[in-house]
Protein backbone atom coordinates (compact mmCIF):
# COMPACT_ATOMS: atom_id res chain seq x y z
CA UNK A 1 0.00 0.00 0.00
CA UNK A 2 2.50 2.42 0.78
CA UNK A 3 4.66 1.86 -2.42
CA UNK A 4 1.34 2.65 -4.39
CA UNK A 5 0.83 5.61 -2.17
CA UNK A 6 4.19 6.80 -2.95
CA UNK A 7 4.03 6.23 -6.91
CA UNK A 8 0.73 7.81 -6.97
CA UNK A 9 1.55 10.78 -5.09
CA UNK A 10 1.83 14.28 -7.05
CA UNK A 11 3.09 16.06 -4.08
CA UNK A 12 5.84 18.28 -4.24
CA UNK A 13 8.14 16.61 -1.99
CA UNK A 14 7.38 13.15 -3.34
CA UNK A 15 8.01 14.56 -7.16
CA UNK A 16 11.48 15.76 -6.15
CA UNK A 17 12.10 12.63 -4.08
CA UNK A 18 11.48 10.59 -7.20
CA UNK A 19 13.25 12.42 -9.35
CA UNK A 20 16.86 12.39 -6.90
CA UNK A 21 15.87 8.24 -6.66
CA UNK A 22 15.92 7.98 -10.61
CA UNK A 23 18.63 10.14 -11.21
CA UNK A 24 20.82 8.18 -8.39
CA UNK A 25 19.82 4.79 -10.13
CA UNK A 26 20.57 6.30 -13.56
CA UNK A 27 23.71 7.62 -12.01
CA UNK A 28 24.63 4.08 -10.42
CA UNK A 29 24.45 2.03 -13.94
CA UNK A 30 26.45 4.59 -15.99
CA UNK A 31 29.53 4.16 -12.71
CA UNK A 32 28.58 0.44 -13.28
CA UNK A 33 29.34 0.42 -17.12
CA UNK A 34 32.37 2.71 -16.39
CA UNK A 35 34.12 -0.14 -14.10
CA UNK A 36 33.00 -3.57 -17.08
CA UNK A 37 33.22 -1.30 -20.27
CA UNK A 38 36.86 -2.23 -20.08
CA UNK A 39 36.84 -5.59 -19.93
CA UNK A 40 33.55 -5.97 -22.05
CA UNK A 41 36.12 -4.31 -24.85
CA UNK A 42 38.81 -6.68 -24.12
CA UNK A 43 36.57 -9.73 -24.05
CA UNK A 44 35.36 -8.70 -27.45
CA UNK A 45 38.25 -8.42 -28.83
CA UNK A 46 39.69 -11.78 -27.67
CA UNK A 47 36.54 -13.33 -29.49
CA UNK A 48 37.22 -11.61 -32.60
CA UNK A 49 40.74 -12.78 -32.56
CA UNK A 50 39.29 -16.60 -31.46
CA UNK A 51 37.09 -16.23 -34.30
CA UNK A 52 39.97 -15.61 -36.84
CA UNK A 53 42.18 -18.28 -35.83
CA UNK A 54 42.62 -21.35 -37.70
CA UNK A 55 40.34 -23.98 -36.09
CA UNK A 56 42.64 -26.81 -37.18
CA UNK A 57 44.41 -25.63 -33.62
CA UNK A 58 41.69 -27.36 -31.75
CA UNK A 59 41.15 -30.94 -33.52
CA UNK A 60 42.16 -33.57 -31.87
CA UNK A 61 45.88 -34.56 -32.57
CA UNK A 62 44.80 -38.44 -32.89
CA UNK A 63 42.55 -36.95 -36.20
CA UNK A 64 43.85 -38.38 -39.93
CA UNK A 65 44.30 -35.36 -42.14
CA UNK A 66 44.41 -37.79 -45.26
CA UNK A 67 40.81 -38.20 -46.83
CA UNK A 68 40.80 -41.99 -48.51
CA UNK A 69 43.48 -42.87 -46.86
CA UNK A 70 43.40 -46.59 -47.50
CA UNK A 71 41.25 -46.74 -50.85
CA UNK A 72 38.35 -48.23 -49.18
CA UNK A 73 36.64 -45.50 -51.60
CA UNK A 74 36.24 -47.27 -54.39
CA UNK A 75 32.51 -45.82 -55.14
CA UNK A 76 32.22 -45.86 -59.45
CA UNK A 77 35.32 -47.22 -59.86
CA UNK A 78 35.41 -50.24 -62.52
CA UNK A 79 35.78 -54.18 -61.24
CA UNK A 80 38.57 -55.98 -62.61
CA UNK A 81 39.95 -59.62 -61.04
CA UNK A 82 42.49 -57.77 -59.30
CA UNK A 83 40.43 -54.98 -58.06
CA UNK A 84 39.19 -51.84 -59.19
CA UNK A 85 40.22 -48.37 -61.67
CA UNK A 86 38.77 -45.53 -63.30
CA UNK A 87 38.89 -45.39 -66.98
CA UNK A 88 40.24 -41.80 -66.43
CA UNK A 89 42.85 -42.57 -63.96
CA UNK A 90 41.06 -40.53 -61.36
CA UNK A 91 41.04 -41.75 -57.55
CA UNK A 92 38.76 -40.26 -55.14
CA UNK A 93 40.24 -38.01 -52.17
CA UNK A 94 43.79 -38.09 -54.76
CA UNK A 95 45.08 -35.87 -56.94
CA UNK A 96 46.99 -38.33 -59.71
CA UNK A 97 49.94 -36.84 -61.14
CA UNK A 98 51.31 -39.50 -63.34
CA UNK A 99 49.20 -40.34 -66.35
CA UNK A 100 49.20 -43.70 -65.22
CA UNK A 101 45.82 -45.64 -64.18
CA UNK A 102 45.49 -45.86 -60.07
CA UNK A 103 44.71 -49.22 -59.40
CA UNK A 104 43.20 -50.09 -56.18
CA UNK A 105 44.03 -54.35 -55.52
CA UNK A 106 42.10 -56.40 -52.90
CA UNK A 107 43.62 -57.31 -49.67
CA UNK A 108 45.47 -60.79 -50.03
CA UNK A 109 46.86 -60.19 -53.39
CA UNK A 110 50.01 -61.38 -54.25
CA UNK A 111 50.26 -62.53 -51.18
CA UNK A 112 50.08 -59.10 -49.50
CA UNK A 113 47.12 -58.30 -47.01
CA UNK A 114 46.06 -54.89 -46.41
CA UNK A 115 46.34 -53.63 -42.59
CA UNK A 116 43.41 -50.79 -42.62
CA UNK A 117 40.29 -52.27 -44.70
CA UNK A 118 39.84 -54.34 -47.84
CA UNK A 119 42.33 -52.89 -50.04
CA UNK A 120 45.89 -51.43 -50.95
CA UNK A 121 47.30 -49.69 -53.85
CA UNK A 122 49.76 -50.78 -56.21
CA UNK A 123 52.18 -47.78 -56.57
CA UNK A 124 53.05 -49.02 -60.51
CA UNK A 125 50.19 -49.55 -63.06
CA UNK A 126 49.84 -50.40 -66.04
CA UNK A 127 52.60 -49.63 -66.41
CA UNK A 128 53.76 -47.00 -64.69
CA UNK A 129 54.96 -45.55 -61.63
CA UNK A 130 52.25 -43.94 -59.60
CA UNK A 131 52.94 -40.53 -57.96
CA UNK A 132 49.81 -38.92 -55.94
CA UNK A 133 49.23 -35.69 -53.93
CA UNK A 134 46.75 -34.01 -51.56
CA UNK A 135 46.72 -30.65 -50.34
CA UNK A 136 46.60 -31.26 -46.31
CA UNK A 137 43.69 -28.86 -45.51
CA UNK A 138 44.93 -26.84 -42.06
CA UNK A 139 47.94 -27.56 -42.56
CA UNK A 140 49.68 -24.75 -40.11
CA UNK A 141 53.07 -23.06 -41.05
CA UNK A 142 56.02 -24.08 -38.58
CA UNK A 143 53.33 -26.83 -36.88
CA UNK A 144 55.54 -29.93 -36.87
CA UNK A 145 53.24 -33.10 -38.44
CA UNK A 146 54.33 -37.28 -39.07
CA UNK A 147 53.06 -38.76 -42.05
CA UNK A 148 52.88 -42.33 -41.89
CA UNK A 149 52.06 -45.79 -43.95
CA UNK A 150 52.52 -49.29 -44.61
CA UNK A 151 53.99 -50.40 -47.19
CA UNK A 152 55.59 -53.91 -48.54
CA UNK A 153 56.75 -55.28 -52.09
CA UNK A 154 56.36 -58.85 -52.75
CA UNK A 155 58.89 -58.26 -55.61
CA UNK A 156 61.95 -56.65 -53.97
CA UNK A 157 62.84 -54.26 -56.38
CA UNK A 158 60.25 -51.14 -55.90
CA UNK A 159 60.39 -48.70 -53.25
CA UNK A 160 57.79 -45.98 -52.00
CA UNK A 161 59.31 -41.79 -52.15
CA UNK A 162 57.48 -38.95 -50.13
CA UNK A 163 57.25 -35.71 -50.84
CA UNK A 164 56.13 -32.54 -48.72
CA UNK A 165 55.60 -29.15 -50.54
CA UNK A 166 57.83 -30.46 -53.31
CA UNK A 167 60.88 -31.52 -51.73
CA UNK A 168 61.45 -35.08 -50.90
CA UNK A 169 61.40 -36.49 -47.43
CA UNK A 170 62.66 -40.07 -48.04
CA UNK A 171 62.38 -42.95 -49.59
CA UNK A 172 61.42 -46.98 -48.25
CA UNK A 173 62.66 -50.46 -49.82
CA UNK A 174 60.10 -52.16 -48.24
CA UNK A 175 60.08 -55.89 -47.70
CA UNK A 176 57.65 -58.56 -48.70
CA UNK A 177 55.49 -58.01 -45.69
CA UNK A 178 53.59 -54.76 -45.05
CA UNK A 179 55.44 -52.58 -42.25
CA UNK A 180 55.10 -49.32 -41.04
CA UNK A 181 57.04 -46.09 -42.05
CA UNK A 182 56.91 -41.96 -40.54
CA UNK A 183 58.87 -39.33 -41.89
CA UNK A 184 58.26 -35.65 -39.79
CA UNK A 185 57.35 -32.75 -41.76
CA UNK A 186 56.71 -28.98 -40.96
CA UNK A 187 53.76 -27.08 -41.88
CA UNK A 188 54.68 -24.52 -45.32
CA UNK A 189 57.69 -25.99 -45.73
CA UNK A 190 59.01 -26.14 -49.17
CA UNK A 191 57.16 -24.76 -51.75
CA UNK A 192 54.07 -24.27 -48.92
CA UNK A 193 51.76 -25.82 -50.80
CA UNK A 194 51.74 -28.38 -47.96
CA UNK A 195 51.35 -30.97 -50.58
CA UNK A 196 52.12 -34.35 -49.84
CA UNK A 197 53.26 -36.30 -52.63
CA UNK A 198 53.25 -40.64 -52.55
CA UNK A 199 54.98 -42.03 -55.65
CA UNK A 200 56.33 -45.11 -56.34
CA UNK A 201 60.16 -46.23 -57.19
CA UNK A 202 61.35 -48.96 -58.93
CA UNK A 203 61.04 -50.68 -62.34
CA UNK A 204 58.02 -49.97 -64.15
CA UNK A 205 56.59 -53.66 -64.60
CA UNK A 206 53.00 -53.53 -63.64
CA UNK A 207 54.06 -54.98 -60.21
CA UNK A 208 55.32 -51.96 -57.69
CA UNK A 209 55.15 -51.83 -54.20
CA UNK A 210 51.85 -52.01 -52.18
CA UNK A 211 50.75 -49.20 -49.97
CA UNK A 212 47.98 -48.94 -47.50
CA UNK A 213 46.55 -46.55 -44.36
CA UNK A 214 48.32 -43.37 -45.19
CA UNK A 215 47.87 -40.67 -42.42
CA UNK A 216 49.25 -37.16 -41.62
CA UNK A 217 49.09 -36.69 -37.68
CA UNK A 218 49.82 -33.33 -35.38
Amino acid sequence: MRIASFLSCESGAITVDWTVLTAGLAGLGLASMSVVSGDVQNLSEDISAFLQRDLSLFVRFDVNRISNASFEDIEGMLAAGWGFYNADGSLAGWTNLADYQAEVVHSGYMGVHATDGDFMLDLDASPGNMMLGQVIAGALDGQPYTVSFDAADRVGNNGVAVYWGGELVGTVDPGSGMESYSFEIIGGSGDGSNQLMIGGTGPEDNRGAFIDNIAVHS
